[in-house]
């Protein structure tokens, strides 16, 4: 065998190891998103609360392909990065039109008492929900972000 062949196959060798490790922080990205989006965001109950809020008809639709990808072909870069814009736009109109709203929206809140929950469970369950929902959210768009860096980084043509 040639040095010329060798060098060459050595080469192959780095780049097929090189783009496995690229997808396999790219796919850790995407599961730490989805575990933030699935625990929180992505219920039935929360579909009620996401009534009005301005956002796209796709965005969700986006949102549940970038974290439904468990693997990484050449050319989904494209895919996963507009479901990261997709999840930018949610979270800041879930930040600006649903956080100050949101005892409201769950009814829990004394403003409204003819709207308010009854149910002794249901009201717990609500101001668990209500006071963890920011905190939940900054998790979101900072899985997002990470996950927005990696794919900039690996991927610069895509900003």
């Amino acid at each position: 065998m040639s040095i010329a062949a060798l060098f060459t196959e050595e080469t192959g060798a780095a780049e097929a190891q090189s783009e496995y490790e690229r997808d396999t922080e790219i796919l850790a990205a995407i599961r730490d998103v989805r575990e933030a989006f699935e625990s929180n965001f992505d219920r039935t109950w929360f579909s009620v609360i996401l009534e009005g809020l301005p956002i796209g008809h796709g965005t969700l639709r986006e949102i549940r392909s970038l974290v439904s990808l468990r693997t990484l072909y050449p050319g989904d870069e494209t895919e996963v990065y507009a479901g990261v814009l997709e999840l930018e736009g949610f979270i800041a109109q879930a930040r600006r039109f649903l956080v100050p709203v949101i005892r409201e929206r769950l009814g829990i809140s004394c403003l409204h008492p003819a709207r308010m929950v009854r149910d002794r469970r249901q009201m717990v369950f609500r101001c668990f929900v209500a006071y963890t929902f920011p905190y939940n959210l900054d998790r979101l768009e900072e899985c997002s972000g990470r996950l927005k860096e990696l794919l900039l980084f690996h991927y610069p043509f895509l900003g």
